[in-house]
C-alpha cells in the first residue's frame, strides 16, 4: 500500500501543542515592521491558533501528524 500525500505547507507552517491544539502564525508580522505600530506588532508576535472548524481540515492535510 503506498504512503499517502501530505502538504508540504501545512507541515512547514504549523505545529501542534502538548494539549492537541494547532499553532500558527499570524499574518502580516514578517514585513514593513516599522510603519505599523507597536500595539499591531505586539499583536503578531503572539501565537494564533486555529479555531475548530479548521482543525478537521488541518488533519485531513497532514495524516501523518504535525511536529511538536
Amino acid at each position: 500500500m503506498p504512503k499517502m500525500k501530505t502538504k508540504s505547507y501545512m507541515k512547514k507552517r504549523a505545529s501542534m501543542t502538548a494539549t492537541g491544539k494547532i499553532r500558527v502564525a499570524r499574518n502580516s508580522h514578517k514585513k514593513l515592521l516599522r510603519k505599523k505600530s507597536s500595539r499591531a506588532n505586539n499583536a503578531g508576535s503572539k501565537p494564533q491558533y486555529l479555531n475548530d472548524n479548521m482543525v478537521g481540515q488541518a488533519k485531513i492535510l497532514t495524516p501523518y501528524g504535525l511536529k511538536k
